[in-house]
């Protein structure tokens, strides 16, 4: 079975660039963002109740490899990696496009937590995410 990576197309704003004339540093969380909301949201749904089986973000984590620049064409990409019993970790390949070429310029993941907002506790993986994250995770 083929493992499910999303791919999200990312502008890059003129305000995502700082005094280096490249991408600053923070703004590719904001990158892993888009792509972690296109990847969750097949499996969540537009009806999914979000205040008893909501995600809260546990941790981040970048790695940069080389700078993006204001005109450059970014995709991301986001795939599932590990699987929990109340959380999930989810990947990311920030790549530069150059014609038919993609150039890896940041990796990062994040570690998504299962969260009940109603009560404040973190709650087991619904199982029908888990059946379909468990289906796509790949380390």
């Amino acid at each position: 079975m083929a493992v499910r990576v999303v791919t999200t197309p990312v502008q890059v704003r003129f305000a995502d660039v700082d005094m280096a004339r490249h991408v600053h540093n923070a703004v590719y969380l904001t990158y892993f963002e888009l792509a972690r909301m296109a990847y969750l949201a097949p499996l969540f749904g537009p009806e999914h109740d979000w205040t008893t089986e909501g995600l809260i973000l546990g941790r981040n984590e970048v790695d940069y490899r080389r700078p993006v620049r204001l005109h450059d064409r970014v995709e991301v990409d986001c795939w599932c990696t590990r699987v929990g019993g109340k959380s999930f970790e989810l990947a990311y390949g920030v790549h530069v496009l150059d014609g038919t070429a993609r150039t890896l310029c940041a990796e990062g993941r994040s570690v998504m937590v299962c969260f009940n907002y109603l009560t404040h506790a973190t709650i087991p993986i619904p199982e029908r995410i888990r059946i379909v994250l468990e289906q796509d995770a790949r380390p």
